[in-house]
């Protein structure tokens, strides 16, 4: 299949999106925004037990209207191992409604956990999609959520979420170290790797 020149993004979510797309341009490709080429797009509503079943339902709508393109869906959650039965798959609903700032949303976090394992994980899937092409691809972050929010170089869950071996937040660390910890860059490796590996079987 090899690497293809940019990849669409099937997300209506402007933080994920930028996100994404900096994280292919960290590794050297193209992406941009679904909506640069079709406007903004109601999607079908998400499901509530598959990552890989969200993911691919927002690729394959996209898809559907851009066939010679190269889609790609994401559906990630947080998993905290304080609560390992909550968050997940569900994380933005789950969180929905109880905070109005990013920064009221780590406070959240982190009262969940005080006094509790701090252990949190971070998961993506990616699902590409390209004619009846489809690549599935994940990445996984690990660490733990800090005691307050801290860090310029980020916002969100960045400010909270302390690599394994780290003693700062994302959001403290430079992008040089930061971006291969993120969840979504390993998912973006994984894709590429598949990619790549299909080209030389071929």
């Amino acid at each position: 299949m090899g690497i293809p020149s940019r990849f669409i993004i099937a997300s209506n979510n402007k933080s994920k999106t930028a996100e994404l797309i900096k994280c292919f341009s960290w590794l050297g490709q193209t992406a941009i925004s679904y909506q640069q080429l079709l406007g903004r797009l109601e999607f079908p509503t998400e499901g509530t037990t598959s990552y890989l079943d969200n993911a691919t339902g927002k690729a394959q709508f996209i898809a559907d209207q851009l066939p010679n393109e190269w889609v790609v869906g994401d559906d990630s959650g947080m998993i905290l191992a304080a609560y390992p039965d909550q968050l997940g798959v569900l994380t933005a609903r789950q969180l929905k409604g109880k905070f109005v700032t990013a920064d009221d949303l780590n406070h959240v976090i982190i009262d969940l956990v005080t006094g509790k394992s701090r252990n949190v994980q971070m998961r993506s899937y990616l699902v590409a999609i390209h004619g009846a092409t489809k690549v599935l691809a994940e990445g996984e972050f690990d660490g733990q959520i800090s005691a307050q929010p801290v860090g310029t170089n980020g916002r969100g869950f960045d400010q909270i979420l302390q690599p394994e071996g780290y003693f700062q937040t994302l959001a403290q660390l430079t992008d040089e170290e930061k971006m291969p910890l993120l969840h979504r860059t390993k998912a973006i490796e994984n894709l590429l790797q598949q990619l790549r590996s299909e080209d030389n079987a071929n």
